[in-house]
């Protein structure tokens, strides 16, 4: 072979030295990243009915039938909560409405799932009305709730389904009732529902 043939092989192995450096092998496709949904929903309005088994005194219960309204403003997994709830009940042939405004905290525990879990703690004002007679003390009051409940939502819309059960104490008459309540309703929520993607 002549240094020309010599010269020509070298430069053919250079050239294919070069386009290999130019042309890697491709890399193995990562692994496609999948949906999980999160909710940035930052305030959730809440109407539902209401059940109190009202202990008014010793010997005295009424069952108290009513609503209630509650608006969480949540960061994250806790929020600031505010609550009005209105019931009506009869005691000795008496009308009873206790009514509760309150605020307080709530915490969440949310998933991917539509099922979201809570915790709140309430504290308030409490009245009763009409006020009874009654030398112990007067129908206004101290009041608190805590307790939990389920938010429901399908497919996670803005409109879903809620059941909550709550410890409800109020003080009246210069003492205290402790009262379980129970309530059922909706929940709409004000913000928006993103889905983020993650591997």
């Amino acid at each position: 072979m002549g240094k020309f043939g010599i010269l020509a092989a070298l430069l053919v192995l250079s050239a294919t030295s070069v386009m290999a450096q130019d042309n890697p092998p491709s890399a193995a496709p990562q692994a496609s990243p999948t949906p999980a949904w999160h909710s940035d929903s930052s305030v959730q309005v809440g109407i539902g009915a209401t059940y109190v088994r009202f202990y008014e005194a010793p010997g005295i219960v009424a069952n108290g039938y009513g609503g209630n309204v509650d608006i969480v403003d949540y960061h994250d997994w806790i929020g600031t909560e505010g609550q009005f709830s209105y019931v009506y009940g009869s005691t000795s042939g008496g009308a009873s409405y206790p009514l509760f405004a309150g605020g307080g905290i709530r915490v969440r525990w949310q998933n991917s799932s539509p099922v979201e879990l809570w915790a709140h703690g309430l504290v308030g004002y409490n009245h009763l009305s009409p006020a009874p007679a009654s030398t112990l003390g007067g129908s206004n009051g101290v009041g608190f709730k805590t307790g939990g409940g389920i938010d429901f939502r399908p497919h996670h819309s803005r409109i879903g389904f809620r059941i909550s059960g709550d410890l409800y104490g109020s003080g009246f008459f210069g003492t205290y009732q402790l009262s379980p309540e129970v309530s059922a309703g909706i929940v709409i929520s004000l913000g928006h529902n993103r889905t983020h993607w993650s591997n």
